[in-house]
């Protein structure tokens, strides 16, 4: 048993060093990108903007430290995003279930919790059921829906972030440059318009992904309960009998 603790342990200190850098190194490079494109937008339009393929390696350990924070900030402005409306809605008006099961599951959080709690809202039922599970020790791919939600929803805000940059830079109207070790680039105005179509695309998608992740997370959550609640009255019967 022992071995397997251990690996079980190095497999979730493994998850937390890809979640840091999926959930925030990635979009952070994103965000950091971005505001490149902004400052060089409002205060340099006119000049190219030079690209290097090769940096001393405390400039490079300092953009990736840089993007890391710019990740957290990502994800801080991704907070935000649950209070809009249609995230609200979403997440507290039902269970993403059948109306049947869902009726099951207010029922057996209603047993565990008092019949008052059979009147809350998604949001307040999918957390009584996730500390049911945790305190139960059965949190199954409760850290993979809670990353992946994180992770999407980081990118949303880096990838709008990144759209707006780029609708900035092609509001300026000055040529756009970019110069590389060996040769300087012109970008025509088309091609600046695609990657705004492209951004901006790609934040749509992140955050209905993000909403997608958030759904299975409640879902799982509260028939997972659902199970383990159904299990503990089979085996108080059994006893009983």
């Amino acid at each position: 048993m022992l071995p397997l603790r251990v690996n079980s342990q190095v497999f979730k200190e493994l998850q937390i060093s890809l979640y840091d850098i999926f959930g925030y190194l990635l979009p952070g490079a994103i965000i950091f990108f971005a505001l490149v494109v902004i400052f060089w937008s409002l205060f340099w339009p006119t000049l190219p903007l030079a690209l290097k393929s090769s940096l001393p390696l405390m400039a490079i350990v300092g953009l990736i430290f840089g993007a890391y924070l710019l990740g957290h900030l990502g994800q801080g402005i991704g907070n935000l995003v649950e209070k809009l409306p249609v995230v609200k809605r979403r997440r507290e008006a039902n269970l993403p279930l059948s109306a049947e099961l869902a009726e099951l599951v207010r029922d057996a959080v209603a047993v565990r919790f008092g019949k008052k709690a059979r009147s809350l809202n998604l949001k307040d039922i999918s957390l009584l059921c996730d500390q049911a599970l945790v305190f139960a020790g059965s949190s199954g791919d409760r850290e993979i829906f809670v990353y992946r939600e994180g992770f999407y929803r980081g990118n949303s805000v880096a990838l709008a972030l990144l759209a707006v940059a780029l609708m900035l830079r092609l509001a300026v109207g000055s040529p756009t440059l970019v110069a590389f070790e060996c040769a300087q680039v012109e970008i025509h105005r088309s091609q600046v318009a695609l990657a705004v179509l492209i951004a901006g695309f790609g934040a749509l998608l992140s955050f209905l992904r993000y909403l997608r992740f958030g759904d299975h997370k409640n879902s799982t959550c509260v028939t997972r309960f659902l199970a383990l609640a159904s299990e503990q009255l089979h085996e108080k019967e059994k006893k009983s009998s």
